[in-house]
């Protein structure tokens, strides 16, 4: 782990007054891109401390803003591990965070965040073993189709990762291992089944356009993808984390033509998290981010409102 991460660095928005006896805040997880606190704060997190009196806690991500190491060039992580250290870390954090209000008198507890922002919020919210609020927002149940078949798959230096692949037969025996661990937990998961890269999966991924370079040379071979994927599903699909506590506490919202988080071939979360919900705005990944702050912001507050009365009533 790089010594520039090893620290949480976060921000913490307290109104000066409260609309009651109860202390609600919000954990803001930063989206793909998303340095430093100002953006979750001006759009999201201010907007809620004066019309709601909520209070925030922005984190700020590893491998992001202060948290950078050196060698690394703005959001361009240097390896594919950093990701799973990253949300290993935020879990971690979130979780200690939590802890931390609620001992201090702090609550009820929402998780919230943008794209890769909301999947970290879903993750930490798996590891809270009481109920809490989560909002995530333009994510979905796992994070491979954003690597594989999304926009930001053309981010990835898959030559480089072509190169370390058959560098290694232990990679390769790794993405058998998967493939094959996947399939025997499907058989024991009945409805909650990895529906990507095994053998009912009805993805053609040999026909994806985002692999179809003109240039043989720069073709990719689906080995690498499928690898890719397959250790994506592993670490990130929620399908392998516990439950949230109260389902209902869970409201996504989605967008409808979402090119950088896939739908397509892959677990919804109501089948995940039997009890939740999903609402869609009618837009584009970017988009959303810039037009449907509104929305973003209501289902937060609604949800919160929601805990409290199923939760909190009784203070």
């Amino acid at each position: 782990m790089p010594e520039e991460i090893r620290h949480c660095r976060f921000q913490f928005l307290i109104p000066k007054n409260w609309n009651s006896s109860h202390k609600p805040v919000v954990l803001h997880f930063a989206g793909t891109g998303d340095h430093k606190y100002w953006r979750r704060r001006v759009f999201l997190a201010n907007p809620l401390l004066e019309q709601n009196k909520v209070a925030s806690i922005i984190i700020e991500n590893p491998f992001y803003g202060l948290r950078k190491p050196k060698n690394q060039e703005r959001s361009n992580l240097i390896y594919v591990r950093d990701l799973f250290v990253m949300g290993g870390c935020l879990v971690t954090e979130g979780a200690v965070l939590l802890q931390w209000c609620e001992k201090n008198g702090f609550g009820p507890f929402i998780l919230t965040g943008l794209s890769m922002g909301g999947h970290m919020a879903s993750l930490t919210a798996t590891v809270w073993p009481k109920p809490v609020g989560l909002v995530p927002c333009l994510s979905w149940s796992t994070a491979a189709t954003v690597f594989t078949r999304g926009v930001l798959s053309k981010a990835v230096d898959w030559q480089n990762l072509e190169k370390d692949y058959y560098s290694d037969s232990n990679y390769r025996d790794l993405k058998e291992h998967l493939k094959w661990l996947h399939a025997e937990e499907n058989k024991e998961r009945k409805r909650k089944k990895i529906s990507s890269f095994i053998p009912e999966s009805n993805i053609d991924y040999n026909t994806l356009t985002n692999f179809n370079y003109n240039d043989p040379k720069k073709r990719i071979k689906m080995e690498i993808v499928e690898f890719m994927h397959v250790l994506m599903d592993e670490c990130t699909h929620l399908v392998n984390y516990d439950v949230p506590v109260d389902t209902s506490l869970i409201n996504v919202v989605a967008a409808k033509d979402d090119a950088y988080v896939l739908r397509d071939g892959v677990n919804s979360i109501e089948s995940i998290w039997p009890g939740s919900r999903v609402d869609y705005v009618e837009r584009g990944h970017v988009s959303a981010f810039v037009l449907s702050l509104d929305t973003f912001r209501n289902t937060i507050v609604d949800t919160m409102n929601k805990m409290i009365e199923k939760h909190y009533s009784f203070n």
